[in-house]
């Protein structure tokens, strides 16, 4: 999963005229163990000014008549696992909650070493 969200986060900042290299959320990417996780909307913390971007609130009311009209299967978020920080899926997130939606499927990020997790 961490080849193609580094895949489409460089391509995200490459669009948005940003060198990759200094994104913030590749740094620790590799380090993370990402699990498949059913989690509360309201435990998900995103960053407030993405969140209120013209170009997102386009997508978000394309997005929630797709699921709505056509009953379209989204993608899990991405969250990290502290704080619940969402580090992709703003539409999606933003959709569901103007629709209510009380739990979502992430993919949450622990830095916890995956070595550790096996013991």
């Amino acid at each position: 999963m961490s080849s193609v969200l580094r895949k489409e986060w460089e391509a995200d900042l490459r669009s948005e005229g940003r060198n990759p290299v200094n994104g913030p959320w590749l740094a620790d990417l590799i380090k993370r163990r990402w699990v498949l996780q059913t989690i509360k909307m309201a435990d998900v913390n995103p960053e407030s000014d993405y969140v209120s971007s013209g170009r997102l609130k386009q997508r978000r009311t394309e997005m929630r008549r797709a699921i709505e009209v056509y009953g379209s299967v989204i993608w899990p978020i991405v969250v990290r696992e502290e704080g619940f920080l969402l580090a992709d899926g703003y539409c999606r997130y933003t959709a569901l909650k103007e629709m209510g939606i009380q739990k979502v499927y992430a993919y949450v990020g622990s830095l916890t070493s995956i070595e550790a997790s096996h013991e």
